[in-house]
């Protein structure tokens, strides 16, 4: 039965909003991931070691951890409402090993999902499930003490690794590598905890209980339901990532089980999702923050990859410029100095990968924020750093205005530049140390090109989510792929200029947005089920289905862009949600 709650009016200028919703119809009973048993209601590959992902449906994505069922481990704890079916009759476990001492720094990326289909990217078979509905997910743990290497404390807190696991010319020290370990990442410390089937967001980072270290213990995450990539969940993720581990012993390892991953449904219906005032779309090209991640870059980048460098081509008086317009930028109070638009350019680069900035050994970039009444642009670079975040500043420009704009970046010769901000006046000057301009000079061979350039921005709070930044045009000057992108003229993103991608955030939002788009209308998560409704008419009026032309799932939230032709030519529209 449909349910359809109207209860609030919000006013527009040619146009009113119906705050509602619909109540869900029902409570949300337990879904039960896995219980590694033989016979019982799911198995992870029995007798046998699960490596790649080919194996369904549990496996390592990536790295050199292993997964392997284990029948003479079986948690038998009791804190399942349903004990009959989480413990089952046949027993086994799930055995984890995760090598600290992996160049690549990939501890852990193992997925271990439902029976028996179901894998990281896909939930469907027996059934994909909306983890919004949900209150809380739950597995059992135990370490293997024989086995592992390091301690459980040293598993969850990397800043203080002691000598061993660590050589003794590694640590521990003050600023060494028993800091550096964790980095700026503090969820490299214990266990991260992701969506698998697709879904795909961050649930939260745990300590390993200590109490796994004499026996099976139980963790406890709370669902978050207003998080975006929630639905579908086919179960959990396990990462564990270790900015540098160059200093730990080789054979350093964690070993542990894994048991009864279930969802514990909601004994009370969720609340019924609301409906946010409308919003006015940005022409041009739309960088939606759609994702969870408050640092997730959202990125296009150019399909040419060489030509693109400024070093060697401004003798003779000439110059290069580089020049981008800001037509949209989170204006949210919390957002001041946080938000970021940028530009990315890294010489030879190794991959085209999603943090252009870290992971590539050269890189420079410019980086545009604003304040309250002033907005800026720096100028940074690093080189001969791979694996590490840009840390040295070469110039900066602001001025008494904000993001929006256009903004350019001018060299003059191999080593002097020009900043310039969107009122043409206010500029500033800066010099790169020759070597270092040096870096920076294309030597494509094979399996890397000249030049990456990306375009992109980066929300850096919670508070820019669902927001975006929006340009209006980019060009180069004065190099051999020279060129000028008008994105106010493009009906679509234009893959042969540039790719979308690769950052962490999804491709789906970042898109030119069509010249007769109306309005935004969001609404929170989760909302399975439920569509957007409209009328002219609150008394008289009959409510008709909007068209699905563009939804977008976004953080805690969906967006739908409602076009001119979705608006009555009265100027009057009123909305609401209709749902299960």
């Amino acid at each position: 039965m449909k349910k359809i709650l109207t209860q609030k009016y919000h006013g527009l200028a040619v146009a009113a909003l119906l705050l509602g919703s619909a109540s869900w119809a029902f409570a949300t009973p337990n879904f039960y991931v896995n219980n590694f048993d033989v016979g019982g209601a799911a198995s992870v590959a029995p007798g046998g070691v699960t490596t790649g992902n080919q194996t369904s449906p549990c496996g390592v994505w990536y790295g050199p951890s292993m997964l392997a069922w284990d029948p003479a481990q079986n948690s038998t704890l009791t804190g399942d409402p349903d004990p009959s079916i989480i413990p089952g009759a046949g027993g086994g476990s799930c055995y984890v090993y995760a090598p600290m001492d992996d160049q690549q720094n990939n501890t852990l990326v193992d997925f271990l999902c439902a029976y028996p289909y179901d894998n990281l990217w896909y939930a469907g078979n027996p059934v994909g499930v909306d983890l919004g509905q949900y209150v809380a997910v739950h597995f059992d743990i135990k370490w293997d003490t024989v086995n592992s290497t390091i301690t459980i404390d040293q598993f969850n807190n990397l800043g203080s690794l002691p000598t061993p696991p660590l050589y003794s010319w590694a640590g521990p020290f003050v600023g060494g590598l028993s800091a550096y370990c964790a980095g700026s990442d503090p969820n490299a410390n214990g266990l991260d905890i992701q969506v698998a089937g697709a879904g795909g967001s961050w649930l939260a980072n745990v300590d390993v209980p200590p109490a796994a270290a004499s026996g099976w213990a139980t963790v406890t995450i709370p669902i978050n339901i207003r998080l975006s990539g929630l639905n579908p969940a086919s179960g959990i993720m396990l990462k564990k990532w270790i900015q540098s581990n160059w200093g730990l012993m080789t054979g350093t390892a964690a070993y542990f089980w894994i048991d009864n991953i279930w969802f514990e449904g909601s004994p009370t219906p969720p609340p019924k999702p609301t409906i946010y005032p409308p919003t006015t779309p940005t022409p041009g090209l739309n960088l939606v923050f759609n994702t969870a991640g408050a640092y997730d870059r959202h990125e296009v980048a150019l399909v040419s990859s060489n030509g693109l460098s400024w070093v060697g081509q401004t003798g003779s008086g000439g110059s290069v410029t580089y020049s981008f317009t800001i037509s949209g930028f989170p204006n949210n109070p919390a957002t001041p100095w946080s938000t970021a638009a940028y530009l990315m350019m890294s010489p030879n680069p190794a991959a085209l990968d999603n943090a252009l900035d870290w992971n590539e050994t050269n890189c420079i970039q410019l980086w545009i924020q604003q304040g309250p009444t002033t907005a800026s642009m720096s100028c940074q670079y690093k080189t001969n750093l791979p694996g590490a975040g840009i840390g040295t500043t070469a110039g900066s420009v602001s001025y008494t205005g904000t993001a929006l704009g256009t903004w350019q970046l001018t060299f003059t010769s191999d080593t002097d530049g020009i900043l310039t901000a969107p009122d043409h006046i206010t500029t500033s000057s800066f010099s790169l140390p020759p070597d270092v301009a040096a870096m920076f000079a294309e030597n494509p061979r094979a399996g890397r090109p000249g030049m990456y350039l990306y375009l992109g921005a980066q929300p850096n709070t919670a508070a820019a989510l669902n927001q975006a930044v929006s340009y209006s045009q980019f060009s180069v000057s004065g190099v051999a792929s020279a060129m000028t992108n008008n994105f106010l003229a493009d009906p679509v993103l234009n893959t042969n200029v540039w790719l979308n991608g690769p950052g962490a955030g999804s491709p789906a939002a970042n898109f030119i947005m069509t010249n007769n788009a109306a309005y935004w209308i969001s609404w929170t998560t989760p909302a399975t089920g439920y569509q957007l409704q409209s009328t002219t008419d609150l008394v008289a009026g009959s409510w008709i289905m909007q068209p699905n032309d563009f939804i977008l799932p976004g953080a805690g939230a969906v967006l739908q862009l409602l076009t001119t032709s979705d608006i009555d030519v009265s100027g009057n529209e009123f909305f609401r949600l209709i749902g299960p």
